[in-house]
């Protein structure tokens, strides 16, 4: 009901936008509604840090230092590159790129195991010396749903932004990987 009620009140909170949101939202598919050039901004940064990353696609620009790599051809100087991939891709190389991806990787298959684990054991506690209750069974399968849900959630953010040094996907990647841990 919680939820049905939240879905709903986002729903009626649509109309109560403001126009020039709007318009923002207009403008991600169509170029000519974009007044701010944020658009056409954003896919020079994209361009940008792709070049940078094929400029020295084994060792990057250094760690946060897209925002200070600056060639004479480069026309958004001075700014992030505002997507993750291509931040990672374009400040650490190829290199740097495949360990992020591992650590993705990691977060997200470390709830899909953790469920498997849960399902695996459900003798009864009796039965097994070091079982879980079933209350700490419901927490740990309702934390691995909210921890896919918050990597996936992440990662649609991150496709926006440049925030792969960010504390909030460790901290999140951290929450999701150690209860697979715990011996079930």
């Amino acid at each position: 009901g919680l939820v049905a009620g939240g879905a709903l009140a986002a729903l009626l909170a649509f109309p109560l936008l403001p126009s020039s949101y709007w318009a923002r939202v207009a403008s991600i598919t169509d170029e000519s509604v974009d007044d701010s050039g944020s658009r056409e901004a954003r896919t020079t940064l994209l361009k940008e840090s792709w070049s940078a990353f094929l400029h020295d696609p084994l060792t990057g620009v250094g760690a946060g230092q897209f925002v200070n790599y600056n060639p004479e051809e480069r026309v958004q100087a001075w700014k992030e590159a505002h997507n993750v991939v291509l931040q990672v891709a374009a400040e650490l190389g190829i290199f740097g790129l495949i360990a992020f991806g591992y650590l993705l990787v990691r977060g997200f298959k470390a709830p899909v195991e953790l469920r498997r684990l849960l399902r695996r054991a459900r003798a009864p506690a009796s039965m097994t010396p070091n079982a879980i209750t079933p209350e700490e069974r419901t927490f740990l399968e309702l934390h691995s749903v909210a921890m896919m849900a918050s990597l996936a959630g992440w990662l649609v953010c991150a496709t926006f932004a440049s925030v792969a040094y960010h504390w909030t996907l460790y901290y999140v990647l951290g929450l999701a990987v150690t209860p697979r841990h715990i011996q079930v």
